[in-house]
Formats: C-alpha cells, sequence, structure tokens
C-alpha cells in the first residue's frame, strides 16, 4: 500500500512545518492526501500503459482517443494540490516564507 508511505512522508512534512509536531486537527486532511495521492499513481500508471485508445466507430472506422483517464489523472493532481495547499506544503507556502519574515523585521 502506497498510501502508508505517503502517510509517513506528509505527517514529516508537516511536522518540519510545526515544530516537530502534528496537528490532531490535521490528522483526518493528512490521511486524505496519502489516499488521493495513491489514487493519482494508480491513474497515472494506467495512462503511461496506455496513453491512448482505439475506438470503432458506428460506420466501423477506427479513432485514436486520448485514454479517458487523462482528464482523472489531471482531476486527482488538483486535488492533490488542494490538499497539499491545506497542510502548508507547497512551494507557495515556502516562498511566501522569507516574505513574512522580511516585514516584522521592518517594524
Amino acid at each position: 500500500m502506497k498510501a502508508k508511505t505517503y502517510l509517513t512522508e506528509i505527517r514529516k512534512q508537516v511536522r518540519a512545518n510545526h515544530n516537530g509536531e502534528v496537528p490532531e486537527e490535521l490528522d483526518g486532511t493528512i490521511r486524505d492526501y496519502a489516499n488521493a495521492k495513491e489514487l493519482r499513481d494508480v491513474y497515472r500508471e494506467a495512462v503511461i500503459k496506455e496513453p491512448t485508445i482505439v475506438e470503432v466507430g458506428s460506420m466501423g472506422n477506427t479513432m485514436t482517443k486520448q485514454n479517458p483517464l487523462c482528464n482523472l489523472l489531471y482531476q486527482q493532481e488538483g486535488i492533490c494540490q488542494q490538499y497539499a495547499k491545506m497542510l502548508g506544503l507547497t512551494a507557495a507556502k515556502a516562498a511566501a516564507k522569507p516574505e513574512s519574515q522580511g516585514d516584522s523585521d521592518a517594524t
């Protein structure tokens, strides 16, 4: 189960951002994020294995189309990004840290 590995990694990142502690109120979000990342991996593996599909039209003609799981993969990536933001694990948060420190030095 990849979710357990993700759970450990996410907890480590959250702990680093919260002075060595994982706030209890983040437990559910951490679990959901780990599960979302695991599902994203499932979609990614399927899309990598078969990026396109061949469909036979009503007239017997064949068409090559993008794997329908691509859209689910993109959605799942967005969901993972939302969880990362909620937990403060995005690059945007890291980039904002020096800025907020600079403001406190000015006062």
